[in-house]
């Protein structure tokens, strides 16, 4: 990685990067003297204690299979009520004809974007030729008469085919809810701590204050940066990328490695997840239990395709 203008000098800690013949910093250590990660993109983001308890934190396919099984499962209900061409993957009354948006999702991640490439260029927005590819069903479009199969009572959300699917995927799970929507909530929490913590004001504050030797505003933190009305977001959200945008998104992104505010960030976040498993072990233990459950349901549906 090539950095222009860049110095990297952190007191009691791994030197981060190398000066290049042109003055640019290319390469980094991968951790701090104290352990503290050193981050510039979001792959080198390691993974944090709450991941293990998320529902696909330890299989990114977990999902997927979920949606194949009760796709499946669907289907089969579908047959038994006499729609013997009802397809896996339908199409639902009412989806719009085109897949294709223009808006493109940015994700900031804890603070803010890491790219100095597309910072340079987009600045806090991105392509605005770029469409996404929104996923099309690969099915038919489903009847009135078996949407209504499907749904069955429209007052419940468990009925018809769809409710009976669910039924069968959630069996032996005891609390649903919990499952779902626990370690989310609890990890919302524990974000806001992050952000009030004494290591990580400072850090903010160390990054900010480099913003601001840069030539440009001060923000509380890079997700303020990223957020400033004065970027103009359209109905889309992005952004005019005028030249004050690109120059603070550039220095946001230069700031955060010459301070490693990620990795510093990360560091917090660990310590104040651990604190919340010690204090909610016996809630996080039951939530990957209802986890597991559920997709060995889905393992056990998926065999018999």
């Amino acid at each position: 990685m090539r950095r222009r203008g860049v110095v990297c000098v952190v007191a009691g800690a791994v030197a981060i990067g190398l000066i290049g013949g042109d003055g640019g910093v290319v390469g980094h250590a991968k951790a701090w003297a104290d352990g503290t990660p050193v981050v510039w993109s979001d792959a080198e983001m390691p993974e944090l204690p709450l991941d293990g308890y998320e529902f696909d934190g330890a299989d990114a396919k977990a999902r997927d299979r979920m949606e194949s099984a009760t796709q499946l499962l669907t289907q089969r209900c579908m047959i038994r009520h006499g729609f013997a061409d009802f397809p896996r993957d339908p199409k639902f009354p009412g989806m719009a004809i085109t897949y294709t948006a223009a808006m493109v999702a940015v994700s900031t991640g804890p603070v803010g974007p890491y790219d100095p490439g597309k910072a340079r260029r987009w600045g806090y927005g991105w392509d605005p030729e770029k469409k996404l590819r929104l996923p099309e069903p690969a099915g038919r479009r489903m009847t009135t008469e078996e949407s209504a199969v499907y749904y069955g009572d429209r007052g419940s959300e468990r009925s018809g085919c769809s409710g009976e699917v669910y039924g069968r995927i959630e069996r032996g799970v005891r609390d649903t809810e919990r499952m779902w929507t626990y370690v989310s909530r609890r990890d919302d929490a524990v974000r806001k701590q992050t952000d009030r913590d004494p290591r990580m004001r400072r850090a903010y504050k160390a990054w900010a204050d480099c913003v601001v030797d840069k030539g440009f505003k001060r923000y509380a933190d890079p997700v303020q940066a990223f957020g400033d009305e004065a970027w103009g977001r359209g109905q889309d959200g992005n952004t005019t990328r005028k030249e004050r945008e690109l120059g603070t998104a550039v220095a946001d992104i230069a700031c955060k490695r010459a301070h490693n505010t990620a990795g510093v960030w990360w560091s917090v976040a660990r310590r104040l997840q651990r604190r919340e498993l010690a204090l909610h072990r016996q809630e996080f233990t039951a939530v990957r239990a209802d986890r597991d459950r559920l997709l060995a349901n889905v393992r056990a549906v998926l065999e018999t395709a």
